[in-house]
């Protein structure tokens, strides 16, 4: 591994850190508003995320070698991925969703606010 390399992966873990705050912050926000009240906030190592309500899981999983994840809303009654997508945390601290260059990145709060949203 090349120095230039390990500084790219060091910031690509920083920016997941960054990312992951935010995703619960809003998760912690969502909770407020949910008929069924709290949500489950569960870490995954190295670098994921899951966010379950009573009738929805988010799950989401980030590689800081290459800056880029996958999500997935899954039904636990149903057993089913009800919708899933890529996402890649850029450089500069913005985020892309399923690799669209024609979408305009956008800024990591808005990103962590959308994708949160699919869980509601």
């Amino acid at each position: 591994m090349t120095s230039k390399s390990g500084e790219a992966q060091q910031l690509y873990q920083e920016l997941w850190i960054s990312f992951a705050a935010l995703l619960k912050a809003y998760a912690a926000a969502v909770s407020l508003a949910l008929p069924e009240g709290a949500l489950k906030i569960t870490d995954r190592e190295p670098g994921g995320l899951e966010l379950c309500t009573a009738s929805k899981t988010l799950s989401i999983s980030f590689d800081s070698r290459g800056g880029s994840g996958q999500w997935s809303v899954t039904s636990p009654e149903e057993n089913k991925t009800a919708s899933s997508g890529t996402f890649t945390i850029h450089p500069a601290g913005n985020v892309s969703f399923d690799g669209s260059a024609s979408d305009t990145p956008l800024e990591m709060d808005a990103a962590a606010e959308a994708l949160t949203a699919r869980i509601l």
